[in-house]
C-alpha cells in the first residue's frame, strides 16, 4: 500500500533547513511489517517557487499601481495643456509656451508606455528593417551623448534579417538601456552596438557600454519591480523592456563586470518571408 506524498522540514547536521518530498510504502520484509520511504531534496524547487510567486505579487502591485497613477496624473496633465494653450493664444513669447507644451506632451507620452504594465494593449506587429530602427534611435539620444561626452559605435552584419515587432516599443526599449549606460558613465565614454544573426532565424543585437558595471549578486534581481542599482530609480524601466522583449518572443541578458562595463543582450526573432501584418493583444494579466 502506497502512502501519501508528504513534504517535510527536515534540519541538517550543520544547522541548515531542508526540505525533503517522501512517498512511503507498506511493505514486509523477513516476516516483518516495514515501511519503505523514497524521496527527494526539493528546497531549491521550493525557493524557486517562492520567489516566482513573491515576483508575481509585485508585478500584479506594479499594474494596480500604474493604472491609478497614470490616471490621476493625466486628468490635471490636461486641464494645465488646455490653460497653457489658451494663455499661448495671448502672448507675443509662443518659444516659451511651446517648450511647456512639448514637455507636457512627454510627460503624457511617458505614461502611455507606463501603462504597458498596468493592461492588455492592442498593437501592430509589422516587418521593420533593423538597421533603420538603430539608427532612429542613434539620432533621438544624439542630444544627451554629445552632453555627456559618450559616442556610439555600430558594428552590424552586412545582410540583416527584418524582424516583426512593434516599432515604437522597441524603440523604447533601446532608448531605456542607451539612457541607462549613458547614465553609467559620467565621464564619458563609448557604447558600442553589435547587430548579427548568430544563428539562423535569432538576431542578436549587444549594447556595450564602459561604465561602473554592476555587482555580480545584483545581476539576477534586476528587472525585478522598485529594485534599481540607481539612487532615485523605480526599476520599472528596466521591467518594461524586459516584458516588451518577451512579447515579442525574445530574451533580454545582462552581463557586467564592476569598473569594466555592461552588455546587455536582445535575441529577436527574424522573418525570412514577406509579412502580413496582424494585430495582436499583449499583456494578458488572466494569465
Amino acid at each position: 500500500m502506497t502512502l501519501p506524498n508528504i513534504e517535510y522540514k527536515l534540519t541538517r547536521f550543520d544547522g541548515q533547513s531542508i526540505f525533503f518530498d517522501a512517498t512511503s510504502v507498506l511493505s514486509r520484509y523477513e516476516g516483518k511489517d516495514v515501511i519503505l520511504t523514497i524521496g527527494k531534496d526539493v528546497t531549491d524547487q521550493k525557493k524557486q517557487t517562492d520567489s516566482l510567486l513573491q515576483k508575481s505579487e509585485k508585478l500584479a502591485l506594479v499594474g494596480q499601481m500604474a493604472a491609478g497613477i497614470a490616471h490621476e496624473i493625466r486628468n490635471p496633465l490636461t486641464s494645465i495643456k488646455g490653460f497653457i494653450q489658451l494663455f499661448r493664444s495671448n502672448t507675443k513669447q509662443k518659444e516659451y509656451y511651446d517648450l511647456v507644451l512639448n514637455e507636457l506632451e512627454r510627460i503624457n507620452i511617458i505614461l502611455g508606455e507606463f501603462l504597458v504594465l498596468a493592461k492588455p494593449s492592442v498593437v501592430v506587429f509589422k516587418e521593420i528593417d533593423v538597421k533603420k530602427l538603430i539608427k532612429d534611435v542613434v539620432t533621438l539620444i544624439n542630444s544627451q551623448l554629445m552632453l555627456n561626452n559618450v559616442q556610439i559605435k555600430v558594428e552590424m552584419d552586412e545582410h540583416i534579417p527584418s524582424i516583426s515587432c512593434e516599432e515604437t516599443q522597441m524603440k523604447q526599449v533601446f532608448i531605456n538601456i542607451l539612457k541607462n549606460s549613458i547614465e553609467a558613465m559620467p565621464n564619458g565614454g563609448i557604447i558600442e552596438i553589435k547587430v548579427q544573426e548568430k544563428k539562423k532565424g535569432k538576431l542578436s543585437i549587444c549594447i556595450i557600454d564602459q561604465g561602473t558595471g554592476i555587482p555580480s549578486d545584483r545581476i539576477s534581481t534586476l528587472g525585478e519591480p522598485f529594485y534599481t542599482t540607481k539612487e532615485k530609480g523605480t526599476g520599472l524601466g528596466l521591467m518594461t523592456c524586459i516584458r516588451i522583449i518577451e512579447s515579442h518572443n525574445g530574451t533580454f541578458h545582462i552581463s557586467s563586470e564592476l569598473n569594466k562595463g555592461t552588455t546587455v543582450e536582445i535575441t529577436i526573432p527574424t522573418i525570412t518571408q514577406p509579412y502580413i501584418p496582424i494585430m495582436i493583444q499583449l499583456g494578458d494579466t488572466s494569465k
